[in-house]
């Protein structure tokens, strides 16, 4: 049995250190990772001795005291000008300091890169202590100092956030009477590297000689951002224009622990609490000047008579402690009643702070500026455009780029069939969708999306523009914002229309920066009639890497399929298709499992009697399915996508209702167009005989294929957005001029 903390769940652990410090043979290593947390390494040193578990507070959870007193707390105000608040730390550290013992508290590395705690012996050694850091403090080797006083009978005070607090405890094991411990009102831990890339895009690379969070030389008691230069400037912004703050306050860069915190309470583990008595004032006036009040809980009886001392023994420099309701306090100290929620943001800011930097990454994250806004049927109730969508947004997310996705109007007002929520509620785990919008109101897209890019399946037909106007030819974007079309559809070899829905789909398709098609005979269509170029490119589905679609299979709660089995992926059943399923399986000796149409189920569910069906099917259920099958049965093209990724044999009958040119496409390029079977012309004995799939030249193509789709999506990123042409204006002027009329007849 394994006795060392690695069994801690990573998203419980402080980052305290406790359980280096405690290791007999420096085998805990603390690394920082990709995001700027700190975090204990086991390294083969280990001799699972079990003394890091039996340090660790989340092992060993601490009892709280009791629910405190609270007070309202000044020192003068010399004091206070240099401190957060209220001056607190600073009297308890002169207290400590007087009775020859030592102070632990945190402070600033040299260029202000980060935090660390140290210990000072003097009053001058507690001034860089003083004030908020906002960011995660490494305790160092300060446990094992702390502990080297204490057992040598020193006085000795350690100041921190609470979970450094309730580290030092766990560490020491027993419970000191010349110890002092000391927290603050703590909102989170927040990452190193988003602070290191916050400071280096404030200071604009110039050096620094301070940098102060609670600066009350310009805002008084407030939580100013202000930096003072080597060269005599000073730059400074109030806490609602600074970023840094946006972050932490929103949840965005704060440590995965943090969002669950055991000490956002007012029930402590320190001796004695202090924070900001913000909002002092509603219960009494004079206990806010304006250059700062701490808020102080007395925890523990030690923690009240060391309270007690200073106001006796300092009192000279004690202007103001009076004890205030702690349930009318509290309410404007949040953190003292729950902690701070993980913003949606945080997964997107991350994953982009090395190519952004950190304003940028959080002005995306938090839904302000989104790079490309995606536009077409990612919402439609169907396995197939969820999965390409989710591929598309997953491919721009490994280029840097932020996306969300749009929600389409119908013309009419009315809204979609409830069986667009699951593929909804599917894409909302992983990425944004925007606000629901009516088709007047689309235009306001422009002001959050940089881009917008059309994906891929059937948008320009006639049935779809009367049913979404045209939306999908992206009429709602603005001048110079870039537009790209990838890899949509015209559904069939032909375009057809009436003349006015060509002329208008023909002068907004002139818009577009890029286009590409996903089928060949898309490429015609374009060019010749509505001569534009495109360029067949294959559908995004493939472009992901395996593991993509892996990580969705891992989340199927469907954990009995059989060992071997035959998936019947099947939106459009009949007689002779269950026949070849059926002999299917016979041949290969295959149980048969089933996942019907999304929408199409509940019509066509008692046409197919085969086998397992799996009712209700997740996405994530039909990518399991695909990826644990002997072989595939399918009309969707979709289907035959997947199959392909996961080197799947398989039999796909064209669907020519539904549009055959996207499954010859396909074959086409990859050499399996033997794979499409013909209702009626060919049948059973057709697919019987076909051998099983090579895939090693398959794959070869389908990485060219691959590799040429995304090079053309970089290179229509890099144009620059195309000038409005003269065709789109005059017809935007003539329908405004339309619009008019119309409004003067009807007065």
């Amino acid at each position: 049995m394994d006795k060392s903390i690695i069994n801690v769940n990573r998203t419980d652990c402080t980052g305290c250190g406790a359980c280096k410090v405690a290791c007999p043979v420096d085998a805990i290593k603390l690394e920082y990772d990709a995001d700027g947390f700190l975090y204990p390494v086991v390294t083969e040193a280990c001799i699972n001795c079990g003394k890091c578990s039996n340090a660790c507070q989340v092992v060993h959870p601490l009892e709280k005291y009791p629910t405190p007193k609270a007070y309202a707390f000044m020192a003068t105000r010399q004091i206070r000008e240099v401190s957060s608040s209220g001056g607190l730390f600073s009297l308890l550290a002169t207290y400590v300091i007087g009775q020859g013992g030592a102070v632990f508290g945190a402070v600033y590395s040299e260029g202000y890169k980060s935090v660390y705690m140290t210990k000072a012996e003097t009053i001058d050694g507690i001034a860089p202590m003083r004030g908020s850091k906002y960011v995660f403090c490494e305790t160092k080797e300060t446990y094992k100092e702390a502990k080297e006083l204490l057992d040598a009978g020193r006085q000795v005070l350690y100041t921190g956030t609470p979970c450094e607090i309730a580290g030092l405890r766990t560490y020491l094991g027993k419970e000191y009477d010349n110890l002092l411990l000391v927290d603050f009102i703590c909102h989170a831990a927040n990452s190193v590297k988003a602070y290191e890339s916050w400071l280096d895009e404030f200071t604009e690379g110039k050096e620094l000689k301070k940098l102060d969070f609670r600066d009350k030389n310009f805002y008084k008691w407030s939580t100013p951002a202000v930096a003072y230069f080597k060269d005599g400037s000073v730059k400074k912004q109030p806490y609602n224009e600074c970023f840094w703050y946006n972050g932490f306050l929103e949840g965005v860069i704060n440590r995965d622990n943090c969002a669950h915190c055991a000490y956002a309470c007012a029930e402590r583990v320190s001796d004695i609490t202090m924070g900001d008595a913000w909002q002092v004032a509603r219960i009494n006036k004079d206990y806010n000047d304006g250059i700062g009040t701490s808020l102080v809980l007395v925890n523990s009886e030690k923690g009240k008579d060391v309270f007690n001392q200073i106001q006796t023994e300092l009192k000279n420099i004690v202007t103001l402690c009076e004890e205030i309701p702690l349930e009318e306090i509290r309410k404007y100290n949040g953190n003292i009643n729950f902690p701070q929620k993980q913003s949606p943001a945080r997964k997107f800011f991350f994953s982009h702070l090395d190519e952004m930097g950190y304003h940028k990454a959080l002005w995306y994250g938090r839904g302000r500026r989104w790079d490309f806004g995606i536009v077409g049927w990612w919402f439609a109730s169907n396995y197939g455009s969820a999965l390409t969508y989710y591929a598309l947004a997953k491919q721009l997310e490994s280029m840097g780029k932020a996306s969300i996705f749009i929600p389409i109007p119908k013309l009419d007002g009315t809204p979609w069939d409830d069986d667009t929520k699951k593929v909804e509620e599917f894409i909302g785990k992983h990425f944004r969708i925007a606000n629901k919008r009516d088709k007047e109101h689309m235009h306001e897209m422009n002001h959050f999306c940089d881009a917008f890019m059309l994906g891929s399946d059937q948008m320009w037909t006639e049935i779809t523009t009367n049913l979404v106007g045209y939306t999908f030819f992206l009429d709602f974007v603005a001048s110079g914002k870039k537009k790209i079309a990838c890899a949509p559809s015209f559904g069939a070899g032909r375009y057809s229309s009436n003349p006015d829905m060509r002329l208008q789909a023909s002068v907004l398709l002139d818009r577009f920066d890029a286009v590409s098609v996903r089928e060949t005979s898309g490429v015609d269509i374009c060019n010749e009639v509505f001569g534009i170029d495109a360029q067949q490119i294959i559908d995004p589905i493939f472009w992901v890497d395996q593991q993509v679609y892996d990580d969705l299979a891992d989340q199927s709660e469907v954990k009995d399929l059989p060992e071997k089995y035959l998936f019947c992926y099947v939106l459009d059943p009949t007689d002779e298709k269950i026949k070849i399923a059926e002999r299917i399986a016979k041949e290969r000796n295959l149980e048969i499992v089933t996942i019907l149409g999304m929408r199409e189920a509940k019509d066509t569910r008692a046409k197919w009697p085969l086998g397992r069906i799996i009712d209700e099917a997740s996405v994530e259920d039909f990518v399991n399915a695909i990826r644990n099958c002997e072989y595939m049965f399918t009309d969707s093209h979709h289907g035959v996508c997947l199959a392909i990724k996961y080197n799947r044999n398989y039999v796909a009958i064209g669907n020519v209702a539904r549009g055959l040119d996207r499954f010859t496409t396909v074959g086409g390029l990859l050499g399996l167009n033997e794979r499409i079977i013909s209702l009626p012309k060919q049948g059973v004995e057709d697919v019987v005989a076909l051998a099983d799939i090579d895939y090693a030249p398959v794959n070869e193509k389908l990485s060219y294929e691959i590799n040429r789709g995304i090079t053309w999506m970089e290179d229509a990123m890099k144009r620059p957005a195309k000038p409005e042409t003269p065709m789109y204006t005059m017809l935007r002027r003539i329908e405004a001029l339309e619009k008019e009329v119309a409004e003067l007849k009807n007065r």
